[in-house]
């Protein structure tokens, strides 16, 4: 056995941070009914009862589990959830997760009785689970894909009862359990169980993200290095559509269990700590038109002092408000809300934007801490991270745009805890003001336009000028203007915006010394691999899946660099060169020509085989090329292809300076298009005519020593070690210290242009180049626009979502 695995199961003996290894909340599940949708027939099918195995971390994912329910459900029938989380009396170390065991006691939960589905909450259903439960079990006591992968069963609970005890699930481990019922067993269709890569689309029922440092919704950051998912945007894609609907698991008329539990324990106590004083409270309260204050507490406490004559405050419990019809000017909840069950906070956030009349104030930790009462009892919490406590404000205040908000989010701990404040709301009629920090560099200030123009608010371009300075690491810079030659840049001055938009390594410390000087009211979005390759400090980091880079929550992946051309700036460019393909025969076929990079190389042999070909490809249906170079391609290469493109065909060499470049018209007046690989950008902006795209690829230079070393990290960061059941094991010894050296920017991974031709071609956004000449064309993924909301919903402009659906909960 290896040194990190006997580490590892020796980690699992010793209790959580908390203790809470044999300890818990609940002595059972948490059900949840799914009644039959108003209106519709019921069936006389008896109800699907499924038991999900969860723990506290897991809230992302189990809101995200129940909402896939809901979209795939048979709106005639009722659906029985039960929430298997922190359930008292089991003894779980050894536990690979927080809820291992748990499924074997799901025939004792069941009374011994009837059918039911078990599932872990690492998983998405994709097809109505009401199929699983009337699957024909053929006198089998369970269905799995395997006798030893159980996380997706139907169970016969009747037949399980006597095999799988309640005393078993609580203290015996799992293996011995399943060993003893593999006679039970029975084969069950494995798309009801695709695991990762298994997905295919139309035919996975039910996804499952076994890798555990690959999940989307990054339950355990603190142990793992989350790396990229090639099937997460299907789990992504559902959240952002939950979000749109504006649904929670629990409501204000349903909480959860675990939030009854909690009233019941600090009723009558006594909470020694006063109101917090923390950071941006004062500016809050200062105001001289608020005169009225709510101080909203878990217990009693004391009042805050006012500064402003005449005002009064008035202090509540936050879960015995008796108050419901009353407005405040302000309302304060300072160091409360992180003790609430996770699931609960964000109907308890909404609830205090509706007490309030002008202005919220809250400060969270997204730190595990306990809180010990004047009665000797303790509260502990389980931390929710930065990006979640803003995505719950944000969301509230889009529903009142009319309050202004302020949240402190403290972060850190042994010593280096800081405070990071998040402001919003109080919309006015003027729209968002948005500065675009644009570098030397055409393509960065091209994608920072691209997002400015999708959210369509006002936009100031500062051109910046840099200084030798800004050689130096951003790691030393840190947010800063050392590398910014001040007297050769526009000024940057209050009024602050709303956003700013950068890209590249350059302008990130200037984006962050702006958002200090603003005291946390503007919003940080920065665009591309090196300037957001170290997420901390940003709002919205936007980088593409071929850079492969970790994880974060506030990372957003696209398939592409964003860009500027839409059907306004085509038309545009058609306009300007009417006359560009006039006499020469269809189809047009445009070769856009990029060059030498860091890692390709475009030398004149290769240009002229190129010329050939792509005349050939043209030929083959009586068409003609036009050719257009960029500033990356060399004398030798346009040489060699001015003497390959002769007769019909043209070429229009890159010169610097020309006022009027035609690159564009070529995107918009062509019929096909040729891309050399090497080149991001233009094969992003040729997918977003729709007009059918073919790579050419051009020969990859040799790597470096610097680059070999770099490449070896990455790998070993990103191996995939199996275990004898043919999952992908959690992440574990060098491959984590190689993960976290890529996460913390030591390392950075190579650009993988093969990989963005392989996404391209199955998206269909490309073609291969050597396939046959096609003019068919494609939608364009407009993924500027999935980030142009993401951006809205930072500053509170979330689409108007409506309540969320009341389901029937019962104990």
């Amino acid at each position: 056995m290896s040194f990190f695995r006997t580490l590892r199961k020796l980690s699992r003996i010793l209790p959580d941070s908390d203790g809470s290894w044999t300890a818990g909340v609940r002595a059972r599940p948490q059900r949840i009914v799914l009644d039959v949708v108003p209106g519709v027939a019921p069936s006389l099918k008896p109800p699907v009862r499924m038991f999900m195995g969860t723990e506290p971390r897991q809230h992302r994912a189990e809101r995200v589990w129940i909402w896939s329910v809901l979209q795939v459900r048979d709106p005639a029938r009722v659906y029985e959830i039960y929430l298997m989380k922190d359930i008292i009396a089991f003894d779980r170390r050894l536990w690979l997760t927080g809820f291992t065991n748990y499924r074997f006691a799901v025939p004792h939960w069941a009374g011994g009785s009837g059918r039911a589905i078990y599932n872990d909450v690492d998983q998405i259903y994709l097809r109505d689970p009401a199929e699983l439960f009337d699957t024909d079990m053929q006198d089998h006591g369970f269905l799995a894909i395997t006798a030893k992968d159980t996380s997706v069963m139907l169970i016969d609970c009747e037949k399980m009862a006597a095999v799988w005890t309640l005393a078993d699930a609580q203290h015996e481990r799992r293996k011995p359990i399943e060993r003893k019922s593999q006679h039970l067993w029975g084969a069950l269709d494995r798309g009801w169980n695709s695991r990762d890569e298994e997905y295919t689309q139309g035919n996975s029922k039910v996804l499952h993200y076994t890798t555990i440092h690959a999940q989307p919704w990054q339950p355990f950051p603190e142990r793992y290095v989350y790396l990229p998912n090639k099937v997460g945007y299907v789990w992504h894609a559902l959240e952002r559509s939950a979000d749109r609907a504006g649904f929670q698991v629990f409501t204000e008329q349903q909480p959860s269990d675990e939030l009854e539990m909690l009233a019941r324990r600090v009723a009558g106590s006594t909470d020694a700590a006063g109101a917090d004083t923390s950071e941006g409270l004062r500016e809050v309260i200062a105001d001289s038109s608020v005169r009225t204050i709510l101080d909203v507490a878990l217990t009693p406490q004391r009042g805050i002092d006012a500064p402003n004559a005449g005002q009064s405050v008035t202090t509540a419990t936050l879960l015995s408000d008796g108050v419901e019809d009353k407005l405040f000017d302000a309302v304060v909840c300072a160091d409360q809300l992180d003790f609430l069950p996770v699931a609960d906070v964000p109907w308890v956030v909404e609830k205090l934007f509706r007490r309030a009349r002008q202005c919220i104030y809250a400060s969270v930790s997204a730190q595990p801490r306990s809180r010990v009462l004047s009665d000797g009892s303790g509260l502990s919490h389980h931390a929710a991270d930065e990006s979640w406590w803003s995505w719950v404000f944000a969301q509230a205040a889009a529903r009142h745009p009319h309050i202004r908000w302020r949240l402190a989010v403290k972060t850190g701990g042994g010593g280096r805890e800081t405070t990071r404040i998040r402001t919003g709301g109080c919309h006015s009629e003027s729209p968002p003001t948005i500065w675009v920090l644009a570098d030397d560099k055409a393509g960065h200030t091209t994608q920072s336009r691209g997002l400015a123009q999708a959210l369509g608010w006002p936009c100031v371009v500062k051109k910046l000028t840099f200084n030798t300075f800004n050689r130096l690491s951003n790691r030393l810079i840190g947010a800063s203007l050392i590398g910014l030659d001040r007297a050769q840049s526009d000024a940057l001055a209050a009024p602050w915006p709303d956003v700013v938009i950068s890209t590249g390594r350059r302008t990130a410390p200037v984006a962050g010394w702006i958002s200090a000087q603003s005291r946390g009211h503007t919003r940080l979005v920065q665009l591309g691999r090196k300037g957001g390759e170290i997420v901390d400090g940003f709002d919205l980091v936007v980088s593409c899946t071929h850079f492969r880079l970790p994880i974060h929550p506030r990372r957003m992946e696209t398939v592409l660099p964003l860009n500027a051309v839409n059907a306004a700036v085509l038309k545009g460019a058609t306009r300007d060169w009417p006359s560009l393909f006039d006499g020469a025969p269809n189809p047009h076929v445009a070769l856009i020509v990029g060059g030498d990079s860091a890692m390709h190389q475009l030398d004149a042999a290769t240009a002229r085989r190129m010329g050939t070909e792509v005349r050939a490809f043209a030929e083959s249906m009586g068409g003609t090329v036009s050719a257009i170079t960029s500033a990356r391609t060399s004398p030798a290469a346009i040489e060699a292809l001015e003497a390959t493109l002769g007769g019909r065909h043209r070429l229009d060499p890159w010169r610097k300076g020309a006022a009027n470049n035609p690159y564009l018209a070529h995107l918009a007046k062509a019929d096909v298009l040729v891309v050399t690989g090497e080149s991001e950008s233009m094969l992003s902006e040729a997918a977003e005519t729709g007009k059918p795209v073919f790579v050419y690829p051009l020969r990859e230079k040799p790597p470096g020593l610097r680059s070999r070393v770099s490449n070896w990290v990455v790998a070993r960061a990103y191996s995939r070690p199996r275990k004898s059941k043919g999952t992908v094991r959690p992440q574990q010894g060098l491959e984590y210290v190689c993960a976290r050296l890529v996460q913390r920017g030591f390392i950075r991974p190579r650009r993988d242009l093969n990989l963005l031709h392989e996404v391209m071609i199955e998206r269909g956004l490309a073609h291969r180049w050597g396939e046959p000449l096609t003019i068919q064309k494609h939608i364009p993924m407009n993924e500027v626009e999935e980030i142009a909301q993401r951006v809205r919903d930072l500053l509170g402009y979330a689409s108007s979502a409506p309540e969320p659906e009341r389901y029937r909960m019962a104990g």
